[in-house]
């Protein structure tokens, strides 16, 4: 029996050394982890670079690409598997610069993608972050769900070039909810399942002084699957809150303001 596990987070990686001690309680905990690869967003700045290659010691191989500032998207992947090959596509329309989403152009929205082997069978993880939507609107002719639109049909194309013999995972932080008609329309152009589909538990959790902020609770992360045709393939994802238990205090335990997605996939010979 083959096995193949993965963790995706959006781990709260503000710039200007704000997340540095944060980061690093967080990588030796996640170090620990069961799962063979961790997809990472908002990694946003290079010198996160080195300080999770030093506290990811279990996870010998990193595909990112590198930026002026900040790895290209914030994404970071760390893996116990070798990395085949690894290609960073920004997507085409990232919004404007003089805008609410400058933060989301500054970063370069994109997808990294990490070609790994199991046994004999070839896994793609593709690892994103799409633009914010800023007013919480997901309706069709708002502007920032055009820019998401434009976005998921950009990742659409990409999951649909990959070797359609090959297991094909996108994970992240997408930034709408389910019931959206992107999150609808991104299914329906790839044949892509969702395993948590009828898991109502949010996966990004506002701080309670964010306005609204219950209106924020929302699952937004996911982790989708489009199936190969291998000898009894079985899924299962699950939601996890990640946390520091060693403080004693609720705001010391915070290590991020988003859920950890898990998946573990088997399958025969």
């Amino acid at each position: 029996m083959n096995r193949f596990s993965l963790l995706n987070l959006n781990t709260f990686g503000l710039p200007f050394f704000l997340g540095a001690g944060r980061l690093t309680r967080l990588m030796r905990q996640l170090n620990h982890s069961a799962e063979q690869v961790l997809c990472f967003q908002e990694i946003q700045q290079n010198s996160y670079l080195a300080l999770l290659k030093r506290n990811l010691t279990a996870y010998t191989h990193h595909a990112f690409e590198r930026n002026r500032f900040a790895p290209k998207g914030g994404l970071y992947t760390a893996t116990r598997l070798a990395v085949q090959s690894s290609e960073f596509f920004a997507y085409q329309n990232r919004g404007r610069m003089v805008s609410l989403g400058v933060a989301d152009w500054a970063l370069n929205k994109g997808v990294l993608v990490s070609r790994l082997q199991v046994g004999a069978q070839r896994v793609i993880v593709m690892n994103t972050h799409l633009h914010a939507n800023y007013g919480g609107n997901w309706d069709p002719e708002h502007s920032f769900a055009k820019i998401q639109r434009d976005q998921i049909e950009h990742l659409a194309d990409l999951v649909n070039a990959q070797a359609s013999d090959a297991l094909v995972i996108v994970c992240g932080d997408f930034n709408f909810p389910r019931g959206a008609f992107l999150y609808d329309e991104l299914l329906k152009r790839t044949n892509m399942l969702d395993p948590l589909a009828n898991d109502p538990r949010p996966t990004y959790r506002p701080f309670r002084i964010i306005p609204g902020a219950k209106k924020w609770a929302i699952p937004i992360d996911f982790v989708l699957l489009r199936l190969a045709s291998w000898p009894r393939l079985e899924f299962k994802a699950d939601i996890h809150h990640i946390q520091d238990t060693t403080r004693a205090l609720p705001h010391q335990r915070f290590l991020t303001d988003h859920n950890a997605l898990s998946l573990h996939v088997t399958w025969d010979d």
